[in-house]
């Protein structure tokens, strides 16, 4: 019984995704199973396709674990997509210039990521603590404010003169964090993304904070009159969710693209939201819903090239991933009114 419950509403999901996906190929002109098919070859294929899908997991679990921080507290972080952004910049603009050690530069850029995306966080922690601003309007306001930000920085004061683009000057090969797979773009960010999920999964459920952002979370009233300072939790919550959105930002300069622009991220802040929630927050269950949607970030392009399936067709899938969550917890809360 208790395998069921465990696994039971995960595959049920999971069974009416692969369906809604069929449904959508069948729909635009594809044959499901070539779809599916090239999926999985462009994602699981070879040591390159698998590395790749590796990056992507990596790439969405610091903003995935982000979200999850916040929302255990019942704080809506919409802003990992700007606080990955933020820290993205901190790392490009600390890498450009740096002189010294290549070991303490790396620390430095990871560094400043994290305290980049936290201070971003912490704004709106702020914000909701002390004005009662919603953190829904104030994370999403805060991504544009960081797309403009990093925009500014990177086509003027940062702006590398060999680059075509607007964007910093590359990272010195000594500056780059080690590869796990030579001759790919899979780095050790991938183990400090796991790491940090475990590491998060013990906050949660070993420590003191855990609880008490927990409690505020489930219960924001009993949590209050039983002591829990409410709005230093806020603060703090959402610093720490930015923090942890900021070091994806760095790791992906230092590990993935080697110099900062504003086309970073293609939108794995939004995504991690979706991620989270496929995990029920758990920290843990998140690297494997990480993985998934990984699959998806680094299969579509070959889904578009062997079996001709349009972009919006992905797109489509990930979208029922999310109608299939929110009816989920619908029909679960429906459950436990009755009961």
């Amino acid at each position: 019984m208790n395998v069921r419950k465990a696994f039971g509403a995960p595959l049920t999901a999971l069974a009416i995704v692969v369906a809604g996906g069929a449904v959508a190929m069948w729909l635009s002109g594809v044959n499901p199973l070539d779809g599916f098919a090239a999926l999985v070859a462009g994602s699981l294929g070879g040591t390159g396709e698998l590395s790749e899908t590796l990056v992507q997991t990596g790439a969405l679990l610091f903003p995935a674990l982000a979200v999850a921080l916040a929302f255990r507290g019942g704080l809506f972080n919409i802003g990992a997509e700007g606080q990955l952004l933020v820290g993205g910049l901190a790392a490009g603009a600390i890498g450009a210039t740096y002189g010294g050690l290549p070991v303490f530069g790396i620390l430095a850029m990871l560094c400043a990521s994290a305290l980049a995306g936290g201070m971003w966080g912490a704004l709106a922690g702020v914000l909701r603590a002390k004005f009662e601003a919603s953190e829904i309007i104030t994370t999403l306001m805060l991504n544009s404010i960081a797309f403009y930000v990093a925009s500014y920085f990177v086509g003027g004061p940062l702006h590398s003169p060999l680059a075509s683009g607007a964007e910093t000057a590359p990272l010195p090969a000594n500056l780059w964090l080690p590869l796990l797979v030579p001759g790919t773009r899979l780095s050790i960010a991938l183990l400090l993304a796991l790491a940090l999920a475990a590491a998060l999964q013990f906050l949660l459920a070993r420590t003191v904070f855990g609880f008490d952002l927990r409690a505020a979370g489930d219960a924001p009233e009993p949590a209050r009159r039983n002591g829990v300072d409410l709005p230093r939790i806020t603060i703090v919550a959402l610093a720490l969710s930015g923090a942890i959105a900021g070091l994806g930002g760095g790791t992906l300069v230092t590990g993935a693209l080697h110099r900062f622009n504003t086309a970073l991220s293609p939108g794995y802040g939004y995504t991690a939201i979706a991620v989270a929630l496929v995990a029920d927050l758990n920290p843990l269950w998140i690297c494997a819903a990480a993985f998934g949607f990984g699959m998806l970030e680094s299969g579509g392009l070959a889904m578009q090239a062997q079996a001709q399936v349009p972009k919006d067709v992905i797109h489509a899938i990930e979208g029922v991933i999310v109608l299939v969550l929110a009816a989920r917890r619908f029909v679960a809360t429906r459950v436990e009114q009755r009961v």
